[in-house]
């Protein structure tokens, strides 16, 4: 792992990119993972109408689902995807031809079984998949990465290879505890982006403020991190409807309080962006080259 790791920099290196990056600083596309300590949290359904609410906003949204093997985004969507990540590699197509249009002009890619091979690939593979993901930073303003539950190596290293992180929490004492865990874990890994948090499923403002409050308190005591409060989602029958017709909420019930909260936090979310950082400045593709063969240094 060692010299496949040193043979893959040394391919990256020896690309002339140094134009490409330098654009790259000026304008890329930001790197959003959107997770959750435990499942049924509603992490995708708020990644996709999240997504949506922020293409609503004039931004080109790509959408890459990254629960491994499930494809929730395009169930939930109601799309019919044909290609995957792995296509790239093993049908020669290109990051744009693997791409699925979404609701509302949202693009989706989607992992399928392919992400599970990307630390099998070849050293002469590797490079390709680099270069068509530079691409797609060139060509896009938000990445949405949605990731799958948990704390598995596949679902930190996703998040590791992004610039902020969205976590789904609910009032269940057990996902309260599953998020704290997952964010001990990225930090422990050495993640320094952004961490926010979308409190799901509550009765009202103050619960959800409460369940913040208390996930905040243990992040700030006990990782001495501060996490960012995004927002609230309250229980609505509505979500449920969108799931079983598989029209996201946000397309199906536009003035509905659930929809509404969604385009607040799009909006906040938008608007506490803060200065590009060093981090910041390091391209996608450099990030996953650097986090999926962290292990082999």
């Amino acid at each position: 792992m060692i010299d496949q790791a040193e043979k893959l920099r040394k391919i990256m290196q020896s690309r002339d990119i140094r134009n490409e990056r330098e654009s790259l600083i000026e304008n890329k596309a930001k790197v959003i993972a959107i997770s959750s300590g435990k499942g049924g949290v509603g992490k995708t359904n708020f990644a996709i109408n999240f997504s949506i609410s922020l293409r609503r906003l004039g931004y080109e949204i790509v959408v890459i689902d990254a629960d491994i093997g499930l494809s929730n985004i395009e169930i939930l969507a109601g799309l019919n995807v044909n290609n995957t990540i792995s296509d790239i590699i093993f049908s020669d197509k290109n990051i744009f031809e693997i791409m699925t249009d979404g609701p509302e002009g949202i693009k989706i890619i989607s992992g399928g079984s392919g992400l599970k091979e990307l630390k099998l690939l070849k050293d002469d593979n590797f490079p390709k998949l680099i270069q068509e993901i530079e691409k797609l930073q060139t060509a896009t303003d938000y990445i949405i990465i949605d990731t799958g539950a948990g704390i598995s190596n596949s679902v930190t290293d996703f998040i590791m290879t992004s610039n902020e992180l969205i976590v789904i929490c609910t009032p269940d004492p057990t996902s309260l505890m599953d998020s704290y865990t997952l964010i001990k874990s990225i930090i422990y890994s050495g993640f320094t982006g952004k961490i926010n948090v979308v409190c799901n499923l509550v009765n009202n403002r103050n619960e959800g403020k409460e369940i913040f409050n208390k996930l905040s308190n243990a992040a700030n005591n006990f990782l001495r991190v501060q996490i960012n409060y995004l927002g609230y989602i309250e229980k609505n029958d509505l979500v449920n409807f969108a799931v079983r017709n598989q029209i996201p909420f946000i397309i199906s019930h536009p003035n509905s309080p659930v929809s509404k909260r969604i385009n607040i936090m799009a909006m906040g979310f938008l608007g506490n962006e803060s200065l590009k950082t060093e981090s910041d400045k390091t391209s996608f593709a450099k990030r996953i080259l650097d986090v999926f063969f962290k292990r082999g240094d």
